[in-house]
């Protein structure tokens, strides 16, 4: 759980210090790295304060299930991002003469790395 919350916290720093090109595919990013962050805090204090064994719940297969519904999530949120990412060297505005990217350098450099 510490794993997750680490990474997770560095998805949602990258994701957030972006200028946000598609806001509807790194929205959906967003909301998977902070509820992921977030139901893994759950479920951490659950385990440290001892709730585990007043509720009668097999936590084997909840931590399972949380941990393959994360991977698909995370899996899905990559896919997305990385889509974004790759739009880079695509023109902001089509119909302009200007040639601004929809990504600065430095923002894809941010966007590889919370894609990874």
């Amino acid at each position: 759980f510490l794993f997750l919350q680490l990474f997770g916290t560095i998805v949602w720093i990258l994701v957030a210090s972006t200028r946000v090109p598609l806001p509807l595919l790194q929205g959906w990013v967003m909301f998977v790295a902070v509820t992921a962050w977030f139901l893994s805090i759950v479920f951490l204090s659950v385990f440290l304060f001892g709730y585990a064994n007043r509720i009668a719940v097999n936590w084997n297969q909840a931590d399972f299930i949380f941990h393959g519904a994360t991977f698909v999530f995370y899996f899905g949120a990559f896919l997305l991002q990385a889509a974004t990412t790759s739009l880079h060297y695509l023109p902001r505005k089509f119909n302009s003469t200007t040639q601004e990217r929809i990504l600065s350098g430095r923002e894809y450099n941010i966007s590889i790395a919370a894609s990874v």
